[in-house]
């Protein structure tokens, strides 16, 4: 029974939200839909109640005991009913088709402002990960969610109009067709909560074969797959998800069909029961031919309502097993915590206090104890292996992360007391992940990291030419209007190191008081690399920059250069210092400098 308590409030919990999600969306067209599906549910019970008075009059008429002047009024009568259900019908049409047409988008911009809420560190959970997936997956029951919800009013309005001649008439079998549901209700949600534990046991290797799936249609990875064989091996692991998963759905689908197959059967017999009292009575002219026809008409009607209903809410209970995943992402996680401090545009000390910190379910700390001073207007350098966290340092200056102890103060203020809006405009940074927006053009590319600055075709073509990017943009057909994609109209592909450079450009055009570069030449020649350097050497002049690379012709010129080792600072100093050292810098540089010689 408590378990029982627990679904019907999870279920008018998502109600609610799904209920009050469109009602904020679409207000006006959301409250005309409810009103002309209750108005709809009537249609039958008018249309029957006509059908039994035109019945009535007909034979009045054979037998002389009424005139024309009724039936053509019955006449008027049935075209004006027909004709006012058709226009209901077609508004309501109208608006259900206009929500729709927008709400695949109006959904994902809500989701898309959550998880831009949630914070980078919550989105690598491997629990909200497969909820994100699922709501990708399911995303589309929410129309249905709520059509359904609307449809229940509508056809318990319908039910309680026709439910009234029925209890009055033959109560016994309106008894019947009641409690006939209320068993099918109960037998429905033993399936219903089989299928949410098959959805909820294969996410996870949904998710894997959906990522296998991916890479079968993208061009980047296919060519290497084509090439290796590998598109079989993959092809096979979807096929392989695909088999285990139907396999288990069509058992629950077939043990539940046998269940409804078996509750229809006694649906005709008490509908058979139902037309004989009907019948009786008429036989013994209790009713008229014509109220025959309205009862055994209220009679279908209230048992197709009754069935409906209880069909909606085996939907509703099924399709609020799929959605409490994509409720939970919007009740169960807090948004991540902002501060409240507004900062200048300008540049500020940035300093690491006894920091320790772990990734979410990591095992180990990747920081322990760690005291950092960045002073503004310094350029300094961070290298070390691979998983020494230099980009987690660089994630957490961005306060992507936070620390599990200590504290990080930019310009004497801890991070998190801070507007982070106001300490993003100002920063510039390009991770050695950036993003390459291939729908987009050059000059898209650029402006989409402009937060709010003013961008001209001048201002972009400098940072190209900065960046070394613009001797092959002016090359494109159509300039810094070219689209950076084939798979669209006119539009070109350029190369992993022109990708480098436009997103460098990108971060050149954002011209902000701290400069972060991950690895922002690994793609790049040399050539190029020196020249991009330059600049940044050249111009950054009151500006901080911090640089993190494994190639130590770009850090040697950094005023200060330090050495990670498992989240410790083994060394720092300048170029120069450190060689003199011959410590763990120094042996590196000696090793990459031999490599080129």
């Amino acid at each position: 029974m408590k378990f029982i308590k627990e679904e019907f409030r999870k279920v008018f919990l998502i109600t609610k939200w799904v209920v009050g999600l469109y009602f904020k969306n679409y207000p006006l067209y959301t409250s005309i839909n409810v009103v002309l599906r209750i108005i709809l549910a009537f249609a039958g019970l008018v249309n029957a109640y006509i059908i039994a008075i035109a019945t009535d009059e007909a034979i009045k008429l054979t037998t002389g005991g009424t005139d024309l002047s009724s039936i053509y009024k019955i006449i008027f009568f049935i075209l004006g009913s027909s004709f006012f259900f058709s226009m209901v019908d077609i508004v309501n049409n109208y608006v259900w088709r206009s929500m729709m047409a927008q709400d695949w988008w109006k959904l994902r911009e809500i989701l898309a402002k959550k998880i831009s809420n949630l914070g980078i560190s919550q989105l690598e959970n491997a629990e909200l990960t497969n909820k994100v997936q699922r709501f990708n997956e399911t995303s589309t029951n929410i129309a249905d969610y709520f059509a359904n919800a609307a449809n229940i009013i509508a056809l318990f309005v319908g039910f309680v109009g026709t439910g009234f001649i029925l209890f009055k008439s033959i109560p016994f079998v309106a008894t019947l067709y009641v409690l006939v549901v209320i068993v099918e209700s109960f037998s429905n949600q033993k399936f219903i909560r089989q299928l949410w534990v098959l959805n909820r046991d294969t996410t996870e290797s949904r998710r894997m074969a959906s990522a296998s799936s991916s890479h079968l249609i993208e061009p980047a990875p296919l060519k290497e797959l084509i090439l290796s064989g590998g598109n079989t091996y993959l092809q096979n692991k979807v096929s392989f998800y695909l088999k285990d998963y139907m396999t288990r759905f069509r058992d629950i689908r077939t043990k539940w069909n046998y269940v409804k197959i078996r509750n229809k059967i006694f649906d005709s017999f008490i509908f058979g029961y139902g037309i004989y009292q009907i019948l009786i009575r008429a036989i013994e002219k209790i009713i008229t031919v014509g109220q025959l026809t309205l009862e055994i008409r209220s009679m279908r009607i209230f048992a197709d309502n009754l069935s409906n209903i209880a069909g909606s809410l085996v939907d509703l209970r099924e399709n609020s097993v799929k959605l409490s995943d994509i409720y939970e992402i919007f009740s169960k996680y807090e948004d991540d915590s902002d501060g409240t401090k507004m900062l200048d545009k300008s540049v500020y000390d940035i300093d690491f206090k006894n920091v320790y910190f772990k990734y979410p379910n990591g095992i180990k700390n990747i920081f322990n104890d760690l005291d950092l001073s960045i002073k503004k207007g310094e350029r300094i350098a961070i290298v070390g292996e691979n998983g020494a966290g230099k980009t987690t340092l660089i994630k957490m200056i961005c306060r992507l992360y936070r620390p599990t102890q200590g504290k990080i103060l930019v310009g004497g203020h801890d991070i998190n007391n801070i507007k982070i809006g106001s300490w993003y405009k100002n920063i510039g940074i390009l991770f050695q992940d950036y993003n390459a927006y291939s729908h987009l053009t050059v000059k898209e590319n650029i402006e989409i990291d402009s937060f709010g600055k003013r961008v001209t075709s001048e201002s972009i073509i400098k940072s190209l030419k900065k960046a070394d990017a613009l001797r092959f943009v002016e090359k494109y057909k159509n300039g810094i209007d070219q689209i950076l994609s084939e798979r669209y109209k006119g539009g070109i592909r350029p190369s992993t190191g022109q990708w480098q450079k436009i997103a460098i450009a990108r971060v050149f055009h954002r011209n902000s008081p701290v400069l972060i570069l991950d690895e922002p030449t690994a793609s790049i020649d040399a050539v190029a690399e020196s020249k991009i350097f330059d600049y940044i050497y050249k111009f950054s002049k009151g500006k901080t920059v911090i640089i993190i690379s494994h190639r130590f012709s770009t850090v040697r010129n950094a005023d200060r250069i330090i050495v990670l080792d498992k989240g410790k600072i083994v060394e720092q100093g300048s170029h120069e210092e450190l060689l003199k050292i011959n410590g763990k810098y120094a042996r590196a540089f000696k090793l990459q400098a031999r490599g080129y010689q």
